[in-house]
């Protein structure tokens, strides 16, 4: 799938949808990633803005891109601050080392190059700079009661969509350079779910810094489905 049909189809889903994480999301993000004064953060694959909103004021320099235009004319209102630009964050148009925080926040997994994602934000990451990645979880709670009452497994509906464990996606992270921290579960705001164990939660935020590429064979896919019509591109 070309970059243009990519970007038409989010464009349209932007449209329709109220797409996005929740406030509450981005807000916690915000919090854990904040940038030191006078330095730069990039948000790959800001949609509507909510990250660049919750960080409105911090002080930083904040550049949000985005594939669709309909994102980003949302996110123009929503964080009037932040320098925007179209484009694939699988090919960046910044120098080598370039900000201090990088953001991906569930954009990640629908990467029709998902290892050009990675490298890229580690490419731009400076020596010292952390990245925050938010990834979904094959086996979330919501998932495992969908599939023992005879429905379908994990499905976010998107063009494409890609789902593993927390080791899969910190196998992933590190293959591609970023080198993982620690991993945060993400429950939506659903307080109870803490109850369970963490390998059921909804999502995982993962806090990055930059490490050396793999030159070895790749971890195995992850669970990945695409739109009819759509050819998944090999990892």
């Amino acid at each position: 799938m070309s970059d243009g049909l990519l970007a038409e189809r989010y464009d349209s889903l932007h449209r329709s949808t109220g797409f996005g994480e929740s406030p509450e999301t981005y807000r916690w993000v915000a919090r854990l990633a904040v940038p030191p004064p006078g330095t730069r953060l990039l948000d790959i694959g800001c949609g509507s803005g909510g990250a660049l909103r919750a960080l409105e004021g911090c002080g930083a320099g904040t550049i949000g891109i985005d594939l669709s235009r309909a994102a980003l004319g949302l996110a123009r209102a929503a964080a009037p601050s932040a320098a925007l630009l179209q484009g694939d964050g699988a090919r960046l148009p910044f120098p080598d080392a370039s900000f201090e925080r990088v953001l991906n926040l569930g954009n990640l997994e629908h990467f029709a190059d998902l290892v050009g994602g990675v490298r890229e934000m580690r490419r731009v990451l400076t020596p010292s700079g952390r990245a925050w990645v938010l990834l979904p979880n094959l086996f979330y709670s919501g998932v495992i009661w969908r599939v023992l009452r005879g429905r379908e497994g994990p499905n976010h509906h998107q063009p494409i969509d890609r789902f593993a464990t927390r080791e899969g996606w910190r196998d992933w992270l590190e293959w591609g350079g970023l080198r993982v921290l620690r991993s945060l579960p993400h429950h939506k705001g659903k307080r109870w779910k803490r109850l369970l164990p963490s390998a059921l939660a909804w999502h995982f935020l993962f806090e990055c810094a930059r490490g050396a590429p793999s030159t070895g064979n790749p971890p195995p896919a992850p669970l990945a489905r695409a739109e009819p019509g759509i050819a998944l591109p090999p990892l």
